[in-house]
Parts: C-alpha cells; structure tokens; sequence
C-alpha cells in the first residue's frame, strides 16, 4: 500500500512516541515492583496512560491532516492546470477560427478577382478574329455576265473586328492573311498594315467602334482582289487594363 510522505512521517513519529511511552511504562512498572518489595505502597500514575494515549492520536490525526492537506493541495494544482488547458484548447479554437474566416476572405477576394485575371491573361495572349473572303470576280470588257481577271480597283472590301472589354487599353493589332489552302501557320502568315500581300490588302489603320457599355471592337478593312483563289484574314488584338 502506498502512503503519502505526512502519513508515513506521522507514523513513525507516532511509533517512536509508542515505544518511549511503553519504555517509560517498562521502568516505571519495575519501579512500583521494587517499592512493594521494600514494603512501600506503589505509587500509581494513570495519567502516564493519558498522555501516552494523546500524543499517539495526537500523532494520527496530524498525519492525517498533513495527508489531507497535501491531497488538497494536489486537487488545487490539478484544478489550476484543468482551467489553464482548457484556457490553452479556448485559444487555439478561436486561433482557429480566426485563420478559417481569414482563408475564407482570401477565397473570397480572390473569386472576384478571377475575372479580371482571365481578363488579363486574354489581353496578355491576344483576342483574334478569322475571316474568309472568295475569290474575286470581276466582268470581262464589253460582257456583263463573264467573269474576268480582278484589279486593285474591283477589290472585295470587308471588315475584320475582335470584341475587347470597353476599359481595354490596346496595346498591340496584329494581321496575317493566307490562301484557302494554304498549310502555313499563322504565326508564318503575318503581314504589314497597308501593304501588298499577293492580291490583298490590310487598308490602313486600325480603328475602334462601341459595341454597348461592357465592350468594344477593335476592327482592320481588308482588301482582296485575287480571281483565282479566295483568302482569310486574321486579327489579333492584345490590351492591358
């Protein structure tokens, strides 16, 4: 059985006041021995007993005391150390709690930005427009109905235009043209503004009209008067906001 160290010092306290008690019982019993040999009457001290019997429950209950004070004191440090988790785990769930709603803020903010970042990231790339244009035909001299070779001036004139958000600053129009049949890539198909591109004809600048509140179109004429083969044309549009 384990004893506390109060309840273990009381005991033996208690024990050694025992054996001087029945020590100085021992004596005093052959002390009235010999004074009724010597015809003496014994002397009798009850209250050698008394005292013997208080210091020893004096003992006991001191032990106990000192016991229950230490268990009392344990209880009060465990107690102290209950209420400090529980303020500690209080703590850490409103920490918690706190980067939660952070974490949802940031979602937040970053949903509404989203499209503006696709916005962006499309200004970066460019916003193209494809065309198709036929093959020119224009009346042979002296014959309305017989189609001929096609000048500059019997040109088919049409306009290219790419949808832009109405903020959009332009920061760059690129244009490319090819044959219906042709297999270069597009990057390879690029030409100048105002320049001869075999029969077709980017017309001068590039030009804005509003397209309602939220966009606007950035648009290119193109001129093409080849009678054999018809073209696309292609735009590419890039912007910051």
């Amino acid at each position: 059985m384990n004893l506390s160290d109060p309840v273990m010092a009381a005991l033996i306290g208690a024990g050694a006041t025992f054996a001087t008690a029945i020590f100085q019982l021992t004596a005093n019993a052959r002390r009235q021995a010999a004074e009724r040999e010597a015809g003496k009457p014994a002397s009798r001290k009850s209250g050698s007993w008394l005292a013997i019997f208080a210091l020893v429950l004096a003992s006991l209950v001191t032990g106990y005391v000192l016991s229950e004070y230490q268990s009392y004191s344990g209880r009060q440090d465990e107690k102290l150390l209950r209420e400090e988790l529980i303020a500690r785990v209080r703590d850490i769930s409103a920490a918690a709690a706190r980067l939660e709603r952070a974490g949802m803020e940031r979602n937040g903010s970053s949903e509404a930005h989203a499209p503006l970042i696709a916005e962006r990231r499309d200004g970066a790339e460019g916003v193209a427009a494809i065309i198709s244009v036929p093959a020119c035909r224009a009346a042979k001299a002296g014959s309305v109905q017989s189609p001929g070779a096609c000048s500059e001036n019997d040109a088919v004139l049409t306009t290219l235009c790419a949808a832009v958000p109405a903020s959009a600053k332009v920061t760059e129009v690129q244009v490319f043209t090819r044959l219906d049949d042709a297999q270069q890539p597009w990057d390879e198909a690029r030409v100048q503004a105002g320049k001869d591109a075999g029969a077709a004809r980017f017309v001068d600048a590039w030009f804005e009209r509003a397209q309602g509140t939220a966009s606007k179109e950035i648009c290119q004429q193109f001129a093409h008067w080849n009678s054999q083969k018809g073209r696309s044309a292609r735009i590419l549009v890039k912007y910051a906001l």
